[in-house]
């Protein structure tokens, strides 16, 4: 039996930072129901742009009120549902600037939020997909 071709979803989300001191935090968050440790990102609705979705996801999932300082770029993955559908994933990625707000208590889809020094995100983080996200903000932060 021959599988349908992969379904293509799409988020949004970012590195998410301020300034503390000498160097920068970063804000990560726990996602209970996948058990990891990940960057602020979620699905772009209808009628949204990359952008207005990122901001909308980070305020959702952090609390954190944030501007978009400059692009990222993409990353692109596969993954299958339970069902078994293969799904592609694209997650457009943005280095975005705290603007006000507190790290916010659980929610539905995040368990956890953390401002960490980049050093220790990069360690706490669980996909390499995002180990290689922060590493092109940090390189932009200087």
């Amino acid at each position: 039996m021959k599988r349908p071709p992969a379904t293509s979803e799409y988020s949004a989300g970012g590195v998410v930072y301020r300034r503390n001191g000498a160097d920068y935090d970063i804000a990560v968050v726990q996602r209970a129901r996948h058990n990891d440790w990940s960057l602020p990102k979620g699905h772009i609705e209808a009628g949204e742009s990359r952008e207005q979705a990122a901001i909308r996801e980070v305020q959702e999932e952090t609390g954190l009120d944030a501007r978009i300082v400059s692009s990222l770029g993409e990353v692109v993955y596969f993954y299958r549902r339970p069902g078994g559908d293969l799904i592609r994933k694209v997650v457009y990625h943005y280095l975005m600037e705290i603007t006000g707000g507190e790290p916010g208590g659980p929610n539905w889809e995040v368990s956890e939020v953390r401002l960490l020094p980049i050093t220790d995100a990069l360690t706490l983080l669980s996909y390499e997909n995002d180990h290689m996200i922060v590493e092109k903000a940090k390189g932009m932060l200087g």
